[in-house]
Parts: structure tokens; sequence; C-alpha cells
């Protein structure tokens, strides 16, 4: 009689719990509570940006530099690019200035009241710094036309590279059509609408006759190394 009767209990509980583990066994994987699921869209967040960040392309601050910068061609000077431009004009000198000389950019620039010494004479070390630099930059202006010293260096420039990819003249606050003369059979940059991108046209020009140059000399250099 007790066997039966502790039989009858054992089946009662192996009917009763062997239901919710099967019950248990059935439940598909974590329906999860507010917290679980923050946490999960966390992770999930977390493991997108990894793989955006891993597969993203390098920014550009993270390109190298062009291998022309690193040729005897351009090391042969000490300037890549004269600065030439009115006084009042200098917050705009100076801020393509700084974008031409940013890490990213690589190059060097000549201004005039950063680079010419104290006490030097500025005709001498202007023209010392003209014949430096592999390309002259004019920012011409409305400033810049009225100015006689301005002038002045622009003749310099003309004088030394006329008809060269060397000169490069860009405006600003005024039209093409009030150019000098001298200056209207050039390609001009113009600053008027777009500076960041007028900066990088004239990034852009002083490469191309680095380049340019690098290529033409490649030749000369190997014949003169045959001889």
């Amino acid at each position: 009689m007790e066997e039966n009767r502790t039989s009858s209990i054992i089946s009662w509980f192996r009917q009763r719990f062997g239901k919710q583990m099967s019950d248990l066994d059935q439940v598909k994987p974590c329906e999860c509570s507010q917290t679980c699921s923050s946490g999960h869209s966390h992770i999930s967040s977390s493991s997108s940006s990894l793989k955006s960040s891993t597969t993203a392309k390098p920014s550009a601050s993270d390109q190298p530099l062009p291998s022309v910068l690193f040729s005897p061609f351009r090391s042969s000077l000490r300037y890549d690019v004269f600065v030439c431009h009115n006084d009042e004009d200098s917050d705009v000198a100076q801020s393509l200035t700084c974008f031409l000389e940013n890490p990213s950019n690589g190059l060097r620039c000549y201004l005039q009241e950063r680079d010419c010494p104290a006490g030097g004479a500025v005709s001498t070390e202007l023209l010392q710094a003209v014949q430096d630099s592999h390309c002259w930059l004019l920012l011409i202006t409305p400033n810049f036309v009225k100015d006689d010293w301005c002038l002045y260096q622009m003749h310099q420039v003309l004088s030394e590279g006329p008809m060269s990819q060397r000169i490069i003249p860009a405006i600003v606050n005024m039209p093409r059509s009030k150019l000098p003369l001298e200056l209207r059979f050039l390609f001009t940059v113009d600053l008027n609408m777009n500076k960041e991108f007028g900066y990088t046209q004239v990034y852009r020009a002083v490469i191309h006759y680095l380049k340019d140059m690098s290529e033409k000399e490649k030749p000369r250099n190997a014949s003169q190394s045959d001889g």
C-alpha cells in the first residue's frame, strides 16, 4: 500500500515538473526586458561602429604626400610658393599660406612679413626669394593694383618666368576684367566665390608644375650621368 502511494507521488512530480522543463526547452532565446534590450542595442551599435571604423577610407590627413615633394628638383629651391600681396590683404594671404603649408599638403611658402629677416634690404631679400621659389602666387585685389610695390613685385616675377606655369594670379574682391594687362593671358584662380576650392586649385597648380619639371629633369640628369 505504502509502495503504491510512494509510486503515485513520484509519478505526480514527474508529470508536474517534467512538463515545466519541456516548456522551458521550447522557449526562444532572450525575449529581452528593457534593460537587456538596451544592452543588446549598445553592443550592436558598438559592433557596427567598429565595423564601419575598420572599413572607412582614410581621411585626407592620412593620405601620403605627393611623391614629387621628395624629388631632387623640388629640393633644389628653398620655397615652393612666393606669395605676393598687399598689406591690406594679409588675412587672405595668411589663410592661403596656412592651407598650403598644412601638413596634409606640405608646401613651403614665402611671406614677406614673416620670412624677410629684420634689418635686411627689402628689395634684395625680395629678389632672392623670387629666385629661390618654384612658383609665384600674385594675390590680385583692388589694393594690389593700386600698390606700386606690389606692381614692382609682379614685374619682377614676370621678368623671371614670362609665359610659364610658375605664375599663378589669384583674384579676390574684383572681377577678372580688372586684372593688370600683363596678367590677362595667364590662367587665373578665382577666389571670389569659393576660397577653399580656389586654394585647392592653387595647390594643384604648384604640384602640377613640380611634377612636370621633375619629369623633364629626369632625362637631363640621365644624360649628364652617361656623359
